[in-house]
């Protein structure tokens, strides 16, 4: 039995590295915005089993703060961005090539400590398809994942 687990475990490290390998490279985010004891929280989650794992890139004020792959593990998997951001208005652009989906809005950092992105699609071929979409909200924290 501890063979069959080892060899399992030693297959899906395979898996792993190839399908980490055969994704194509996205820009490193290197914005002056992160900064692990920042006062606002950005998360990003991938909600599509459709398209996973799904490029997800954001800017705020012409700053790359995110650029990578979000796998959909059981949709309740959120990935904190730690940000320095200025009380104020700020603007938000939000894109991915593969989910072929952008949004761009603006948002007010005062009382909101969070911001919370989610990218959302279902194929045509369910009961209930959903188009490629962003969806963006800020609020007071902490983070509930229900």
């Amino acid at each position: 039995m501890p063979k069959k687990s080892l060899v399992l475990g030693i297959v899906a490290m395979i898996i792993i590295a190839f399908l980490s390998c055969s994704l194509p490279k996205l820009p490193t985010a290197g914005s002056k915005f992160l900064d692990t004891s920042g006062n606002f929280t950005l998360y990003v989650s991938n909600q599509s089993f459709a398209a996973d794992p799904v490029d997800i890139r954001i800017k705020i004020d012409d700053e790359l703060v995110v650029s990578g792959y979000f796998w959909v593990g059981d949709q309740h998997k959120f990935t904190p961005f730690r940000l320095s951001l200025s009380e104020g208005q700020h603007r938000i652009c939000i894109w991915s090539l593969k989910g072929k989906a952008q949004m761009i809005s603006t948002f007010e950092v005062k009382d909101h400590d969070i911001g919370i992105v989610t990218f959302w699609y279902s194929s045509e071929s369910r009961s209930d398809p959903t188009p490629s979409q962003f969806e963006f909200h800020i609020e007071q924290g902490p983070l509930i994942i229900m």
